[in-house]
C-alpha cells in the first residue's frame, strides 16, 4: 500500500506540476519532500459542484474566498436539495415546522453571500441517491460547464466515504461525454482525507471560511462540523513549514482527463 501511495503521489505531482507552473505556483510544501505545491487563487473562472449545501464551504470555502478577492468569477453548484436531512428546529411560536429544504437552500445563499459568491445553482436530486440521478443529471452539467468554461472545478475528490460525494465524479464523468473542454480539477476533502498534491494557505481567509459555515445552523446542529472542518484546516498547515501558515487546505489537483482516467480506473463503486 506504501508503496503504491508513493506512485499515485508521483503521478499526480508530475501530471499537476505544468499546469501550477504556468502561473508561476512552484513553491513546494516541504514536509512532503517537494512532492506538494503551494497553489495561490487568482482570478479564473471558477465552478464549484457540491453533492451537498455545506460541503462546498468545508472543503473549499477558504480557497474559494481566496478566488473571490483575486475578482474570480464563482459558481457554485449545488447537486441535492436536503430533503433527507435532520428536522429542522421550530422557534417557539412558529405555526408550522419549518421546510428543511427551503431552509438549507437560504442557509446556502446567506453561507455563500459570506464568501462573496451569488451565482448558485440548485440541481434539487435526493440527497443519498445521487448517483442514481446521474443519467438525468449529466445534460444538466453538461449545459452548465459549456456556458460557464471553467478553468478550474472543484468537486469532492472520488475517494470520499460519502456515496453522493463519489457521485458527484460519476456526474462529471457523464457530463463530459462528447465535450471538448480542458479545465483543471481540484478535487477537496469533506468526509475523507485525501492523498494531496497542493494546499492552499487560509491565513487570510479562514474567519469568513467561520462565519460562512456558521450558516449552516440545520446542519451544525446535527454535528459539529464546525469542529471538524477547521480542526482539518489546522492539521493541513502543518505541510507548510516555517510558521508561515495556520490554516490550510487541501487539494488533489489534475487536468480533467487525467482525474477522470483515474477515477474510472480506480473502479470507484463498480464503474
Amino acid at each position: 500500500m506504501k508503496r503504491v501511495s508513493k506512485v499515485l503521489l508521483r503521478l499526480f505531482v508530475r501530471i499537476a506540476r505544468p499546469y501550477l507552473g504556468t502561473y508561476g505556483l512552484l513553491q513546494t510544501a516541504k514536509i512532503f519532500n517537494k512532492s506538494a505545491l503551494v497553489y495561490e487563487p487568482g482570478d479564473e473562472k471558477v465552478l464549484v459542484l457540491a453533492p451537498h449545501m455545506d460541503d462546498e464551504v468545508i472543503g473549499c470555502g477558504g480557497t474559494v474566498a481566496r478566488h473571490v478577492a483575486r475578482g474570480a468569477d464563482v459558481t457554485v453548484i449545488f447537486l441535492t436539495d436536503g430533503r433527507q436531512g435532520g428536522a429542522v428546529a421550530r422557534p417557539t411560536g412558529a405555526p408550522e415546522p419549518l421546510d428543511i429544504v427551503a431552509t438549507r437552500k437560504q442557509e446556502a445563499r446567506r453561507a455563500l453571500g459570506e464568501l462573496g459568491i451569488d451565482r448558485i445553482v440548485f440541481f434539487d436530486a435526493t440527497d443519498g441517491a445521487l448517483m442514481e440521478a446521474v443519467a438525468g443529471l449529466a445534460h444538466k452539467l453538461r449545459e452548465q460547464l459549456q456556458e460557464l468554461k471553467p478553468s478550474i472545478v472543484y468537486l469532492p475528490f472520488f475517494l470520499e466515504e460519502h456515496p453522493d460525494h463519489r457521485a458527484a465524479s460519476q456526474l462529471l464523468l457523464g457530463a463530459m461525454n462528447g465535450v471538448e473542454l480542458t479545465f483543471q480539477c481540484f478535487g477537496y476533502e469533506v468526509w475523507t482525507p485525501l492523498f494531496p498534491n497542493c494546499f492552499v494557505n487560509i491565513d487570510d481567509t479562514i474567519e469568513k471560511k467561520r462565519r460562512s459555515l456558521n450558516y449552516y445552523q440545520s446542519q451544525l446542529a446535527e454535528a459539529d462540523y464546525m469542529h471538524t472542518a477547521i480542526g482539518l484546516n489546522a492539521y493541513r498547515s502543518g505541510a507548510l513549514l516555517g510558521g508561515s501558515c495556520r490554516f490550510a487546505e487541501a487539494f488533489c489537483a489534475l487536468p480533467v482527463g487525467d482525474y477522470l482516467e483515474l477515477y474510472t480506473a480506480y473502479g470507484v463503486d463498480g464503474k
